[in-house]
């Protein structure tokens, strides 16, 4: 059985043919419900990761596991993005539908974070780029941790911080999709949560760079870069 065949009617029924997994994205956005396009983003990346589990560990995930997984991590990424509670900064850009590449002498680190609701565990990924756009790190890890999609966003971001401090970069430009995460940073807000205390942490951890800042970029443009 297919992946795409217990995925959504419109994924089912795109064409196929297609020389790069650049024009399937074009494809998809062009065609596509903005529901529709996160759900592609998200089976995608799940195919890319068991692609990657057989590889070096040798488990095969069955399809429709890997269809229920991309179902949840659509909810967190809405969960974590568009959250009631959750105000737009004023003044500052919602998101980028492309990397862009940071200041002159800026490192970026773009940061992201999946939970596992069944096995209580959350996956973090970061990729550290130069202003020219170079990779200059990366980085994957994951452990057990409650399965809260703002918190195990929060860690992520710490991690990129932490990260870039062992690599002795003192001017950070964070960037991901959990704008909840990314607003708690730039405002002066005091939330005693297990993820607003993370959120104070990557404050502090900012406040000791030459430049510390952090900006929202789509879910779709993390899923491809990190």
């Amino acid at each position: 059985m297919d992946v795409w065949s217990v995925s959504s009617r419109g994924l089912q029924k795109m064409k196929v043919g297609f020389k790069s997994f650049k024009q399937v994205v074009e494809h998809v956005i062009a065609i596509l419900s903005e529901e529709e396009v996160e759900l592609f983003a998200c089976t995608a990346y799940h195919v890319w990761r068991r692609r990657n589990v057989f590889l070096f560990e040798g488990k095969f995930e069955k399809p429709s596991r890997i269809a229920q997984a991309a179902l949840q991590l659509t909810k967190d990424f809405k969960e974590a993005n568009y959250s009631e509670q959750v105000s737009l900064v004023p003044g500052r850009p919602t998101g980028t539908d492309s990397w862009s590449p940071p200041p002159l002498n800026v490192y970026k680190a773009n940061w992201d974070a999946s939970v596992d609701r069944v096995h209580s565990r959350m996956g973090v990924g970061v990729v550290i780029r130069n202003w020219e756009g170079r990779v200059t790190a990366t980085l994957r890890s994951s452990r057990s941790i409650f399965p809260d999609a703002k918190l195990a966003k929060a860690m992520a971001a710490l991690r990129a911080v932490l990260l870039c401090k062992q690599l002795g970069i003192s001017r950070v430009l964070l960037e991901g999709d959990a704008l909840n995460v990314v607003n708690d940073i730039n405002l002066e807000t005091k939330d005693w949560s297990s993820a607003g205390m993370i959120i104070q942490d990557i404050k502090a951890e900012l406040q000791n760079l030459e430049y510390g800042s952090a900006q929202f970029i789509s879910r779709l443009t993390v899923l491809l870069i990190v």
